[in-house]
């Protein structure tokens, strides 16, 4: 039971790594081990039972053969959860037994290797519970005290290093020695666990703090949405009559008056943008309780109606739209994050370029993805600055400098809406030679898009 509920508690995909890990290390050891008797037995010409110790490795190759054939071949590198609990007893009891023979076999306690069972130990904590590592170092204490005991009233035979004879030195230091390995092996076990456990309670806390953290930012996000809605009501009210009174529905105005309403609708106007943005954000950040109904959909449709949302701004600054979009050209996504995606990345384009320039906008197949390019001739982006611009509230220098309005998260908003769509998204920019946006969506439903549908 301790150990089911080891593995319920760490990562599933993680401890099936640990696997591989497991069968790639003991491959390791094993051509390791058959190095080392190879160059004792053929170079230094050193004495030892080697019709034993052959066959001992031998056996270490077939048993990891077993278990990389099981892993890789048999189950494809992903076991359940109960077959993962047995396969990890099994690995670590063949582990410890291939390595206290190996020990025994070449001295025992006159032999520096064996301290090597702390690694082992240590790779024991790191997958079971404590109470289950120290069945293990209780089984393996009684295994040396035994033999070690066997030893010295010559019970069993003892394989010495030395060349010579047995010394009589060993038997004189055999329990010191077992006493040092046996301690070692349980201060090890002691302080590996108790460092565990601690850095388990603090992920606890971590996590209660994590979760404090993403109900203050729910919070927030809640509170941004109800106030830009309360304010968006009168902006909008506010700009109708701004237009209204330019059109001069309310009768003829002065000059000099129309130039201060056009001023005063430019602000409106900034106000509105900043505000729809904030509403975006606050949408994207509450994405859990959103659910983004998605629906094959033309793109050159999308394409077109949110350029003619901007054809009169940019027209005002001689600035001329590029597109080019297949007709039957259809993606699987959501028309509201499509919209938001190209509504920001044309503002932006139109807000940082020059008069007289070109925004081209462009989507074409790429294998089973959809490429979908805008890029405008403005002032660009510094190197240095590229990786912050998807950050929440970030702005360039030379964005501020040109516009002071404005949010700095109309790139979070892109991305997150890009994310949400299951793509991804890059830049390229060259300073004062303009910015390139390419995002890559799933041209059809993913497997991730039919299970939240049955669900």
């Amino acid at each position: 039971m301790q150990v089911s509920s080891k593995l319920e508690s760490t990562e599933y995909t993680d401890l099936n790594k640990v696997i591989g890990w497991f069968i790639a290390l003991r491959w390791i050891a094993w051509l390791g081990v058959l190095i080392a008797l190879l160059v004792i037995n053929f170079t230094y010409h050193y004495e030892l039972s080697y019709n034993i110790l052959y066959p001992l490795n031998g056996l270490l190759f077939l048993v990891n053969l077993s278990f990389t054939i099981y892993y890789h071949v048999f189950k494809q590198r992903n076991l359940s959860r109960k077959e993962m609990g047995i396969f990890f007893n099994v690995q670590v009891c063949s582990d410890y037994t291939i390595l206290f023979l190996l020990i025994y076999y070449t001295g025992f306690l006159e032999n520096p290797f064996s301290y090597y069972f702390v690694f082992h130990i240590m790779l024991t904590s790191f997958i079971f519970s404590p109470m289950v590592v120290f069945i293990y170092v209780g089984a393996l204490v009684s295994v040396f005290i035994a033999v070690s005991l066997a030893e010295f009233y010559q019970l069993i035979p003892h394989f010495s290093l030395n060349i010579a004879a047995i010394s009589s030195s060993y038997y004189d230091l055999i329990f010191l020695r077992a006493v040092g390995l046996c301690s070692t092996l349980i201060i090890a076990a002691y302080l590996i666990n108790s460092i565990k456990i601690r850095i388990e309670e603090r992920g606890k806390k971590v996590e209660v703090e994590l979760s404090h953290y993403k109900s203050l930012d729910k919070t927030k996000s809640n509170f941004i949405l109800q106030v830009t809605h309360e304010l968006r009501g009168p902006l909008a009210a506010l700009k109708g009559y701004h237009e209204m009174i330019l059109k001069e529905i309310t009768g003829k105005i002065e000059p000099r008056t129309r130039e201060t309403l056009q001023r005063a609708s430019r602000r409106t106007e900034n106000l509105l943008t900043i505000i729809d943005e904030m509403i975006d954000f606050a949408y994207m950040k509450s994405e859990e309780e959103v659910r983004y109904d998605k629906t094959d959909i033309r793109l050159k449709a999308i394409i077109d109606y949110d350029i003619d949302l901007f054809v009169n701004r940019a027209r005002q600054r001689n600035i001329q739209f590029v597109s080019s979009c297949p007709k039957d050209l259809t993606i699987w996504a959501n028309r509201d994050l499509l919209n938001i995606i190209l509504c920001n990345l044309i503002t932006n384009a139109l807000r940082y370029s020059p008069a007289a320039k070109t925004i081209t906008i462009n989507a074409m197949e790429d294998n089973d993805r959809i490429h979908i390019l805008v890029k405008d001739e403005g002032m660009g982006i510094k190197p240095e600055e590229l990786p912050s611009i998807f950050e929440e509230f970030y702005r360039s220098q030379r964005a501020r400098e040109i516009e002071r309005d404005g949010t700095g998260l109309g790139l979070p908003i892109v991305k997150r809406a890009v994310e949400v769509l299951n793509g991804k998204i890059t830049v390229y920019s060259e300073v004062d030679k303009g910015s390139s946006f390419h995002i890559y969506l799933p041209k059809k439903n993913s497997q991730k898009d039919k299970e939240e549908g049955h669900g």
